[in-house]
């Protein structure tokens, strides 16, 4: 039996546990610019949430407004509040009023002091903010009927046509279609009546264009994913889903929205386009879908109105509609909360286990690499990723915060169908799996190998995959002819052809790839006990020891502590396994070095964090939360893994580490944190299995642990996590409003960036950010992207403390 829609709240509530985006839409406006959301209502002429969604789905009078000034006028208020300080206009004193920009005519300040203090955040998307104001009114001819302007057949196929240039390039010269729209009734009308002066005709011209292509954009994205999977309409009727439609696909769709397809593949034998959401706002479009193929040579469209699942259940398994041969969804955003990702997961699950070609569209590359993460934990065989060639031109703003880099829509798309063969994880599952191969989680194997060679060579088998055209071994002719790059012996390539054309981008990483084959197979010594390799106390305080060189300084020359691991039953016996030759000795002194430093980082960074925090063992004990810890840093964990600090601080006063995260693994470490303080000139290592939250409530509130003067969490992740209100957002709030001293590390700049981003949204006063002199040198390889450069652990670091003081501006006097 098919679940029902969710209710619709009964009051004005925007919230993140709902299947509706708009929904969590609202909230997001309100998190940002508190009372947002219901200024964009009362506008709407709506008193709740409720009234907005009934007025969507038609169960009640839509909006209305007395004529077109009022229309636009109402619409300008909603972008009315400071994008300095975000006060609405309720909210500003006597005298305050809100001023436009001049240069966008987009947003607003209180004062000019906020508009001197947001400039260099503004500066950098002025002149794109001044289009979107544009845009967003000349997208109203779409409703009056003005838009889209109609296309020429194609001169070229389907597979000819690759990019924007190519598309253009088959329609001739759109002057006199795009004049004849400039120079309109309507657009004099819109212009007459709204709340802005009208651009020059050369802006409208470009305009129209950027409408445009927003609306092509999607049409001329499932032709695209017709062409990835092989479809072709033209030997047999297809029928596709778009799952996931909202009221921004729905809301005045035509019925004829779709017919750029028959330019794409004429004569073809009849394409069906069956729109799916929970959105779907009524109209033409709302009607039963074919049960039996359609006319030949023409697209038919339809709407449903119901979660994908629930549509599978009550329509397609009853035969009422034909079964699809390609799924498109167009920004489903179940990246972006709880509520959207349980809506999605039963239909990503149907998706999979239907072995169904899926082609899915994301705004920006930040939420491809998140929704990249969702697909793969849930085992989904990904068939390919990266930038659409069709994206909208129409830049798009975030309206609650508007200096955010401007996104556009479908910018980037993932392919996928059906399950991830078993032998075909990726680069960093079997990482973590080679590990599992000696350990035990919870007193169970997870995994077990014959022997060291078997281990081995499944390792290796994971990374065989032809770099260039992704083609693995069940997918050719002769499973063989997969050859490794002779340089890097990381890569492979089913022929030279393949090796030729990647080569370009290879090089760039043909000798780090080297670097990072003989650390992964380097690295199962720290599970045999060789590494990491004994230190030396310091030499030096703490306060003197910068880098990493500063730090070898100290411990003298290490031939002797290197050359017994090298000479080692255990190296010998590793390489005797492994399935590529031993590399020469000073190579491998150096990946024993890496490897060690990956592990060293951590001690270091803490002490990095308490130097730049003001904290000092030698005058009172400390207490050291590690947030967020997984198996990366508790699989085979031991009690002694943080002794690096004895040999730092040497006579402290005690220091407690207690590593806290959901996915702990049960070891040694696994005991309960100290109730006061441990042994002085000790590291007392503890761990929690749980959200870091959780432990404050269940632990910490309950004087079962001490409270820290520290709290480090090496990557985190927060900046790409779809579970961010559940997992992350609880914890930061709680560092943020109990003024705890915090460091994060992150895995290179742009994850440290849109980790500040994040934790300027919450308004975390910052302390200070940048690269980390302690970072791990060992490169780690980005999954299977095997020719994106690769990334260093600890490798940024960015540090805050408590609530971000306001700054209240007096009035100017009056001249």
């Amino acid at each position: 039996m098919a679940s029902q829609i969710p209710a619709l709240p009964q009051s004005y509530t925007p919230r993140t546990d709902s299947v509706f985006s708009d929904q969590s839409g609202f909230h997001s406006l309100d998190s940002n610019v508190p009372g947002l959301s219901k200024v964009i209502l009362n506008n709407l002429n709506m008193k709740d949430y409720g009234d907005y969604r009934a007025a969507l789905e038609g169960k009640a009078k839509g909006i209305s407004f007395r004529n077109y000034k009022e229309m636009f006028q109402k619409m300008e208020e909603t972008f009315k509040f400071c994008t300095g300080c975000n006060k609405l206009p309720e909210h500003l004193t006597e005298g305050q009023t809100l001023k436009r920009c001049v240069k966008c005519l987009n947003v607003y300040y209180c004062t000019k002091d906020c508009q001197r203090q947001d400039w260099p955040q503004h500066k950098k998307v002025c002149k794109m903010l001044r289009l979107v104001a544009i845009d967003r009114l000349v997208e109203w001819l779409m409703f009056a009927g003005d838009l889209p302007f109609p296309t020429e057949k194609w001169s070229k196929s389907a597979a000819e046509v690759k990019t924007w240039d190519d598309w253009l390039s088959m329609q001739g010269d759109l002057t006199v279609r795009l004049d004849n729209i400039v120079s309109g009734a309507k657009m004099a009308a819109l212009w007459n009546n709204a709340c802005r002066p009208r651009p020059d005709d050369a802006d409208l011209q470009q305009s129209l264009w950027r409408v445009q292509s927003e609306f092509l954009s999607r049409v001329l994205t499932v032709g695209m994913g017709l062409q990835h999977f092989g479809l072709d309409p033209c030997a047999k009727p297809l029928t596709i889903h778009l799952a996931g439609v909202s009221h921004n696909e729905t809301m005045g769709a035509r019925l004829t929205d779709y017919d750029e397809l028959n330019c794409m593949f004429p004569g073809h034998q009849g394409i069906e386009i069956v729109m799916v959401g929970p959105e779907v706002v009524d109209g033409s479009i709302l009607r039963p879908p074919l049960k039996v193929f359609g006319p030949k040579q023409r697209v038919y469209i339809s709407a449903y109105q119901a979660l994908y699942h629930q549509f599978w259940e009550e329509v397609v398994e009853k035969q009422e509609a034909a079964k699809p041969d390609l799924v498109i969804g167009f920004h489903p955003g179940f990246h972006a909360n709880q509520g959207l990702l349980e809506g999605w997961l039963p239909t990503l699950l149907l998706l999979r286990d239907y072995n169904i070609p899926s082609f899915f569209t994301v705004f920006s590359e930040l939420e491809l690499r998140c929704s990249l993460q969702i697909l793969t934990e849930l085992e989904i065989h990904i068939k390919g990723s990266g930038p659409n060639p069709f994206t909208s031109q129409k830049p798009e703003q975030v309206q609650a915060c508007p200096n955010k880099p401007l996104v556009y829509c479908n910018s980037h798309y993932v392919s996928f169908q059906g399950l991830l063969p078993r032998e075909d994880f990726g680069a960093d599952s079997f990482h973590m799996f080679h590990f599992l191969a000696v350990q035990k989680i919870k007193g169970k194997p997870m995994m077990a190998f014959h022997s060291q060679k078997e281990m081995f060579e499944k390792m290796e088998e994971s990374f065989k995959i032809c770099a260039h055209c992704e083609k693995r071994p069940n997918q050719l002719s002769n499973p063989q002819s997969l050859k490794r790059c002779a340089r890097c012996l990381n890569v492979y390539y089913c022929c030279k052809e393949c090796q030729k054309e990647d080569w370009p981008k290879h090089k760039k990483f043909c000798s780090q790839l080297r670097l990072a084959a003989i650390d992964r197979v380097v690295e199962w010594l720290v599970f045999k006990g060789d590494l990491p390799f004994p230190t030396e106390k310091w030499s030096k305080p703490q306060s003197e020891i910068k880098n990493w060189d500063d730090w070898l300084a100290m411990q003298g020359d290490m031939t002797a502590r290197l050359d017994p691991i090298l000479n080692g039953t255990n190296m010998k016996d590793l390489w005797t396994n492994a399935s590529r030759p031993r590399p020469d000795d000073d190579d491998l002194k150096q990946s024993v070095w890496r490897v060690c430093s990956e592990f060293f980082c951590r001690p270091l960074t803490i002490a990095w964090g308490m130097k730049m925090l003001g904290l000092n063992p030698y005058s009172k004990p400390l207490t050291i939360h590690l947030l967020g810890a997984g198996h990366c840093e508790t699989l085979a964990a031991r009690l002694t893994d943080y002794d690096e600090l004895n040999n730092m601080f040497q006579g402290h006063q005690g220091m407690e580490i207690v590593m806290i995260g959901p996915e702990v693994v049960d070891g040694p470490i696994v005991r309960p944190p100290l109730r006061g303080s441990g042994p002085k000139h000790r590291v007392y290592i503890s761990a929690y299995k749980g959200l870091y939250h959780q432990f404050w409530e269940e632990v910490v509130e309950k004087e079962e642990a001490a409270k820290p003067d520290l709290v480090v969490g090496f990557h985190p992740g927060f900046d790409a996590s779809q579970g961010l209100d559940e997992g992350w957002l609880p914890t930061l709030l709680l560092l943020r409003d109990y003024d705890i001293p915090s460091l994060f590390t992150a895995l290179n700049e742009t994850e440290m960036t849109y980790s500040l981003q994040i934790l300027l949204e919450l308004e975390m006063n910052l302390k200070g950010s940048g690269g980390n002199p302690f970072k791990s040198l060992k490169p780690e390889m980005v999954g299977l992207c095997l020719n994106k450069p690769p990334v260093y652990c600890n490798s940024h670091y960015f540090c805050f403390q408590g609530l971000l003081e306001r700054v209240e501006f007096e009035e100017p006097e009056e001249p």
